[in-house]
């Protein structure tokens, strides 16, 4: 497989305690379950003359689904936080939003690249020196028209510390179609509750390779 093409096997974060996945942030499965029990139990006490036990049965196992999507939507995880101060991330160094990029990063941030990537794009150390880079090739020599998140996980390390992991897709004027990339990126959650990322670590770039050395 070319690495340069195609990116290689990138290993996953942990996953979520599943209660916690299922009831909070996936409520769709216990959903669906609980809607096929629903209809197993009218089909079940209608076979048995008792219809109408059958449908308060059903009513209980519907109003326990409602229940579940009602605690998802209410309950925003730590995890789902640190996929949207991601996508808020990316969003403003696609857009060169230098306001945005000084309250995402922390002011000792840093860019770590390692293995291919180093040869096209180089550490950076420092708030300041990474938005000077953004600046200086999104603004003028690389220019994005669109970008997009397909593939995202999120896992929290400690009680401040947290890890994302993305692929990103990005459209411009620069070449002729999507070009994608992997990115880890590291998180610190501050005295005022809000996370912000100290590491930028790219994983793979597609036609540059992969941080493997």
């Amino acid at each position: 497989m070319n690495d340069f093409i195609q990116a290689p096997d990138i290993p996953p974060l942990p996953a979520a305690p599943l209660l916690e996945r299922f009831l909070f942030e996936q409520p769709w499965l216990p959903m669906a379950i609980l809607g096929v029990l629903a209809i197993i139990a009218i089909m079940a006490f209608a076979g048995r003359n008792q219809r109408r036990r059958g449908f308060v049965v059903a009513g209980v196992l519907a109003a326990c689904a409602a229940g579940v999507y009602v605690v998802s939507m209410l309950v925003t995880t730590e995890r789902e936080t640190l996929i949207e101060r991601t996508k808020v991330a990316i969003g403003a160094v696609a857009d060169v939003d230098v306001a945005t990029l000084r309250e995402v990063l922390l002011e000792d941030a840093y860019f770590r690249s390692e293995g291919d990537i180093v040869r096209v794009v180089p550490s950076i150390d420092g708030r300041a020196e990474i938005i000077d880079q953004v600046e200086r090739y999104l603004q003028n020599r690389y220019r994005v028209t669109s970008w997009d998140i397909h593939d995202r996980q999120a896992t929290i390390d400690g009680p401040n510390t947290g890890r994302t992991l993305v692929r990103v897709g990005v459209d411009s004027d620069s070449f002729s179609r999507t070009h994608y990339s992997w990115w880890r990126l590291h998180w610190e959650r501050g005295p005022d509750g809000l996370w912000r990322c100290f590491e930028l670590e790219p994983l793979w770039i597609q036609l540059v390779g992969s941080s493997r050395g």
